[in-house]
Parts: C-alpha cells; structure tokens; sequence
C-alpha cells in the first residue's frame, strides 16, 4: 500500500533537522487544502468559431465563464494531488530524479491556475471579455497532437475544436508575479528550468550518477546504477514543492471565488471578495493577513 503525502513528509522531516520547517508547512497545508473540494457544476453548450485553425469562442455567458473556472479547479486539484504523494515517496526513498520530473509536472499545473487567474483577472479590469475567448479554448481543448493533425493517424483522434496549448513560460512567469508580488523578478523561471534539467535528457540531471577520477590525458568515467543520495536537492525539492502547493492551491480557489452574473447580452463580473482573498493568503499561501493581499 502508498504510504500517504504527510507520512513521506513527517518522515523527511525526521530524517534531517534541516528539513523540519518546511516538512511541518508542507503537512499543514496540506491540511487545509483537503478542505478544497469541487462539486458538480453546468456546462452550456458553447458555439466556436475556426480562425486560422485556432478554436474561438464566439460568446462567453456567465454560465460558461462558471463552468470554465470549475473545470480549472478540479482539473488542477486532480493533477497535483495525484501527484504529492509520488513525490513525497520519491523523495524519502533517496530517488532525486524521479522526483524532479514529477515536481516539474506539479510546477506547470500550478502555473496553469495562476496564469488563468492573472488571465481572468485582467479581462475583468479592461471589462474585455474577447480576451478569454482564445484562452478557454486553449486551457480545455489545448493539445500537443494538434502538429500531428495532418498524419491520418492522429486526425482520428483530434475534434475541430482542439489546437494549440498555452504557452507554459508565460504561466511560470504568473506564478512568479503570483507568488512574489510586487517583487517578482523571474526567480521562478530559473527554478523551471532547474526541473527541465531533470525531466529533459540534458546531462545535468544525471551528474550524480556520474563519477570521474583524473587519469593521465583525461578521466575515466563511470556510471551508478543507484542513484546516491543528494541532501541538498532534496532540500531544495521540498522547498520548490512547498511554493507549488501554496499557489496552485491558492489561484484555484481565487478561481473558484469569482462570481458570474447574466444581463441580457451583458455579463457582470464579482471577482473574489477581500474576506475571500485573505482567507487564501492565509491558510494556503502561509502568509501574514496584513502583509501584502492583492
């Protein structure tokens, strides 16, 4: 049986004083976000329109914008729950590597949700609802596939309304401004392509693998079939994970928040409440009620 997320944690954070504090936020928040369930919700039947092989949106209703925001909640809390555990697991058992690559697919959910918060929130300032009319398509119909549309073999596969995918640079760069705030400078992009590193075959992720002894001309090289262990990575995994969990919990339930209201054609947009927004800066973000909500 799976050993759970909290019990990899409070062991992780046994095994090294050093990694006791974030273990003890990671087992916290973890808490608080069991408190994140998603419920049935509608779905209208939505009209597209095919500019130069790209799904629109023709119209956005106020029921559509709802369905929207709560297919991105529970799609990102199914993806990153699936995926702590796997990590916390990794982790404890000394296997770096595979940790990395699954960190890298929590980092870029996360990143999702921030980046359609940031999305939404802007289209509500500028009161430009066409502004989401490419991105929903993006975020629910997106598809690596769609390059291969022309072999027959994957056309079989792929319904008109299926294209291109967001760009997942511009979601990191949300998650930072997310998490940072006014002091975002790009510190997170730097982490992605740290987890890149890892999940990509570039050789920096299988240097601990790697032994080299100086020989005359040269080294000689041999490779571990065991991954050694490696503290200070796995250190800097928890901590990495520790900022995913905060704001990929948090823009969801930002997400969730946002109310929708049908006028006639109009749509009136409620975005989340500052009760709502100190609730998440709070109890999912870790932070201090006063120090610094947007």
């Amino acid at each position: 049986m799976a050993m759970g997320f909290k019990e990899s944690v409070a062991r992780l954070g046994q095994s090294a004083p050093s990694l006791r504090m974030t273990c003890a936020h990671l087992s916290i928040l973890s808490d608080h976000c069991k408190e994140l369930q998603g419920k049935p919700f509608f779905e209208p039947v939505s009209v597209f329109v095919i500019n130069k092989g790209e799904p629109e949106l023709l119209y956005a209703s106020a029921q559509l914008l709802t369905s929207w925001t709560q297919h991105i909640f529970a799609s990102t809390l199914c993806r990153m729950r699936s995926l702590e555990g796997p990590i916390g697991e990794h982790l404890l058992a000394g296997s770096t590597l595979a940790a990395l690559i699954l960190l890298r697919s929590h980092f870029e959910a996360a990143s999702m949700a921030a980046y359609c918060l940031e999305q939404l929130t802007d289209a509500s300032r500028q009161k430009q609802l066409s502004l989401l009319s490419k991105l929903i398509p993006k975020t629910l119909f997106g598809t690596s596939l769609k390059k291969h549309r022309e072999k027959e073999s994957v056309a079989d596969l792929l319904t008109l309304c299926e294209g291109d995918t967001i760009r997942i640079c511009s979601a990191v760069a949300s998650l930072d401004k997310f998490y940072f705030q006014e002091a975002a400078e790009g510190r997170l992009a730097v982490v992605y392509s740290i987890l890149c590193e890892f999940a990509h075959p570039n050789h920096r992720g299988v240097l601990d693998f790697m032994q080299s002894v100086r020989c005359d001309d040269g080294w000689l090289i041999s490779y571990m079939n065991e991954e050694p262990p490696n503290p200070k990575m796995r250190a800097h995994a928890l901590e990495t994970l520790l900022v995913s969990m905060r704001c990929g919990y948090a823009a969801v339930e930002m997400l969730r928040s946002w109310r929708f209201s049908q006028r006639g054609e109009e749509v009136d947009w409620h975005g989340p409440s500052e009760s709502d927004a100190e609730h998440v800066w709070v109890r999912f973000m870790q932070r201090e009620a006063d120090s610094g909500i947007q």
